[in-house]
């Protein structure tokens, strides 16, 4: 007896299967993805994009504009990376800067639905990595993952379902005037096809590779006792209030179990991702893996996009069986209905139309009113339900939303502010329908005879081939480049592995885009220490004040009672006093002389201040945390060793400027 591969499609009952070929094996496990999942993929990445956005908005004024720390023209004369591009160096103001973060939000919702959606994938690409250029000292392992799932996705069609283009592709496909036509569920048909392209390898090897990198590399003494959950929790710059109330009732044992349980998820998920054997099943385990892990992360610790962006990707590796669970899973709760549709009205076949193409399930029957028919009589919108009561208007739409996949409860959350507008148009549907044909532009829709779009032609395909193959070209390519990156970046690789020389090109395809693939994540052990800066101002009528937190200096790493850092300031904070940044401390000190112009407050002028860096080593379980040490970096003035805080920097911040691991 034959067995077919999972993602193999399916042979038709009654028909012999074909022999399937180890590469046709290969590409179907390997190199292809349900088209359903890619527009699942799509819509989770964009709203991941749209949180990332917002939650930077907020730190404009300080971080991403020429009021800031780090001005525009300071950041391109002296770049923190050899290879550095972002629009963002285009926008000085913060207003300016929150204008164009308001594109990039729009690009965001657009890529959401789905509209446009090539074009937003490349702006959604081009806004990201420039907003994470913009200040390098920032970024950090969640902004470099998110700059590699948009440029891996870039090459895939995430726009092929689930989409207001595919929407658009369909309306424009057929344009049904008849019941039958209308009934036929077949014709314009639902891309159910796996999309076949290297793009879909490259995600699965570069997530195997983060997973598998990053548990490989976690070699330190924390790791190997189990307490590296305890170091973990001590960092106040990156913890949330539930970790912070953790590190205090965890016992030891509870440490070493979530430990170790962390080092054998990571562990796991490559061979489960890679796994050839029934991958639909190990691919779904491997989903409910990343969800325990980095849900669990992101409930004790600040690490940005970088959890959920990994929990994203694997929207794509949800296999075809997944969907046809889901199909089986919303159909026992969905009820049939039969819309009575006017084939004279083009409002009623618009609307007829749209719910044909949103009823996946099958569950909606159309039929045609005639002159002569009992519904011809309805004041509204009239639909059958289960055969057993017609109900009309507002109750028919929910009635209809009832019979598709996502049931009437959207419908319902949006009422008190459509409700009472869309009943009188439904109205109008019965009672004047040549008016409201007239109103929103559908006279022409009867008329069209169940048209058809024409058939592609043959120079069409043609180019669509060559497009296709110049796409693969490049994927290959960047997988080139991609692999001898995490060779060279990635200790635990055998210096015989390295390469000993590549083209230059290489470095600059890693470093404009953000795409670095050092992976070591808290490893090999979790930083054992702390850090704050601490302004220790006075101002010119006396009073101490420190300008990063409004209140007078304290030496604490978490003062009792202070508000927690996020995530953005928490990583100025640590890396402000590392030797790469060490040129840009008059920038520092020249937004915290400012201060009292931003907050428009200027009995808060200081006269002068001492910039004290605390460092707190974190103590191993059970015991006390040493004294915080100081140190102080620069002054109102002067720099350390008396000499005056250079306009320029006197050497580079650093080769790539790429982020340090967490």
């Amino acid at each position: 007896m034959k067995r077919h591969f999972e993602l193999v499609p399916p042979t038709p009952p009654g028909v012999s299967p074909a022999p399937v070929g180890v590469w046709a094996k290969a590409v179907a496990i390997y190199g292809s993805a349900d088209p359903r999942s890619l527009g699942l993929l799509r819509a989770a990445l964009g709203a991941l994009l749209f949180c990332d956005v917002a939650l930077k908005l907020p730190e404009v004024t300080a971080h991403y504009s020429n009021t800031g720390w780090l001005s525009n023209h300071f950041a391109l004369f002296k770049p923190m990376s050899e290879h550095l591009f972002s629009v963002y160096f285009a926008f000085g103001s913060p207003n300016e800067v929150r204008l164009l973060m308001a594109v990039h939000l729009l690009v965001c919702v657009l890529l959401f639905v789905g509209y446009r959606t090539k074009l937003m994938q490349v702006l959604a690409l081009v806004l990201t990595t420039s907003l994470n250029s913009r200040n390098v000292m920032l970024e950090n392992g969640g902004s470099v993952v998110l700059n590699i799932l948009l440029v891996w996705t870039a090459f895939l069609p995430l726009g092929e379902r689930f989409s207001v283009d595919a929407l658009r592709a369909s309306l424009a496909a057929r344009k049904e005037t008849t019941e039958a036509s209308l009934n036929d569920r077949t014709d314009p048909p639902r891309n159910a096809t796996p999309i076949v392209s290297l793009a879909v390898t490259a995600l699965l090897l570069q997530w195997a590779a983060i997973y598998g990198l990053n548990a490989l590399q976690k070699t330190g003494a924390p790791w190997r006792d189990g307490t590296a959950v305890h170091y973990f929790l001590q960092q106040d710059r990156l913890v949330t209030w539930l970790g912070a109330w953790l590190r205090g009732a965890l016992p030891l044992g509870g440490i070493k179990f979530l430990t170790y349980v962390t080092l054998a998820i990571e562990g796991a998920l490559p061979l489960l991702l890679l796994s050839p054997w029934r991958p639909h099943v190990t691919r779904l385990v491997a989903f409910a893996l990343v969800v325990v892990l980095h849900v669990s992360i992101d409930s004790v610790l600040q690490l940005g996009s970088f959890s959920w962006a990994m929990l994203v990707v694997f929207c794509a590796f949800l296999p075809t069986q997944a969907w046809d669970w889901l199909k089986r899973y919303f159909s026992a709760r969905r009820t049939p209905s039969v819309v009575h549709v006017d084939l004279e009205s083009g409002a009623a076949l618009a609307l007829a139309r749209l719910v044909k193409r949103l009823d996946s399930l099958g569950f909606v029957t159309f039929r045609a009113l005639s002159e002569t028919s009992p519904k011809k009589a309805e004041k509204s919108l009239c639909v059958s339900v289960n055969g057993e009561k017609s109900v009309v208007g507002w109750d028919a739409l929910l009635a209809v939303a009832d019979s598709l996949w996502f049931g009437p409860r959207p419908l319902k959350l949006v009422a008190p502010l459509v409700r009472r507008r869309a009943s009188r148009r439904l109205t109008q549907m019965a009672s004047a329908p040549e008016e409201l044909d007239k109103d929103i532009g559908t006279a022409h829709l009867p008329q069209q005879a169940d048209a058809r779009t024409d058939e592609p032609s043959e120079a069409q395909r043609l180019r669509g081939r060559l497009v296709a193959g110049l796409r693969e070209a490049g994927v290959a390519a960047l997988l080139v480049v991609c692999g001898t990156q995490l060779l060279i970046e990635n200790p635990i690789v055998p210096p015989g592995l390295k390469p000993f020389w590549r083209p230059p090109i290489f470095e600059s395809v890693i470093e404009y885009p953000r795409i670095f693939q050092g992976w070591r994540m808290f490893a090999p052990a979790p930083p054992l220490s702390d850090s704050r800066l601490v302004i220790d101002g006075r101002t010119k009528d006396g009073r101490k004040l420190d300008p990063l937190t409004g209140g007078e200096p304290v030496f604490d790493l978490q003062p009792p009672g202070a508000p927690r850092s996020n995530l953005i300031w928490g990583y100025f904070h640590t890396r402000v006093a590392e030797d790469h940044f060490r040129p840009y401390w008059s920038g520092v000190r020249d937004f915290v002389m400012q201060h009292h112009e931003l907050t428009g407050r200027p009995e808060d002028a200081l006269a002068t201040f001492d910039a004290v860096y605390v460092t707190q080593a974190f103590a191993p379980p059970g015991q006390k945390r040493p004294a915080p040490e100081r140190r102080k970096l620069f002054s109102s003035s002067y720099v350390p060793g008396g000499e005056p805080a250079p306009a320029a920097p006197a050497r580079p911040a650093g080769k790539g400027g790429k982020p340090r691991a967490q």
